[in-house]
């Protein structure tokens, strides 16, 4: 099965690729980006933080590829549920700050606390003032280095 899963750059590609697509969908309408974010393709996970760092939303892909329920994930700090959690705190507390957004790798735990290697796109949420307010995360499991 590991056999099927997309390279980095294969995988980086369809995510920043699906973000656009949000990005587009979020122009159009609140319903149309809720349409696409409820209904990502196969094996696109997705979230929101707040500027807490807190889950507030999630998509299936993402409950199915960790093996964890809505209520587990939404409230927590997203940095939880990464393999090296001190590490995944300091970054998403570097880019709600404004350290900026780029793709990147990172090991997340599943529920079975078994390590899965993702590749991760994001964009920064704003508020009306266009302050930052928190992150949309895509990611997709990929083949293991």
């Amino acid at each position: 099965m590991a056999d099927s899963l997309p390279a980095k750059d294969e995988a980086i590609a369809h995510l920043e690729a699906f973000q656009a697509r949000l990005d587009a969908a979020q122009q159009r309408s609140r319903a149309a980006y809720d349409a696409l974010f409820d209904a990502a393709p196969s094996g696109i996970a997705l979230h929101e933080i707040d500027g807490a760092g807190r889950v507030t939303r999630v998509n299936d892909g993402e409950l199915e590829i960790l093996g964890r329920r809505r209520d587990e994930l939404i409230g927590q700090p997203v940095w939880q549920f990464a393999v090296m959690q001190e590490a995944s705190m300091r970054a998403v507390e570097k880019k709600l700050a404004g350290g900026g957004l780029r793709p990147f790798v990172r090991t997340l735990a599943r529920a079975d606390q078994v390590g899965i290697t993702v590749a991760l796109v994001e964009r920064y949420l704003r508020n009306a003032h266009e302050e930052i307010a928190g992150i949309r995360t895509t990611f997709m499991q990929i083949a293991g280095s």
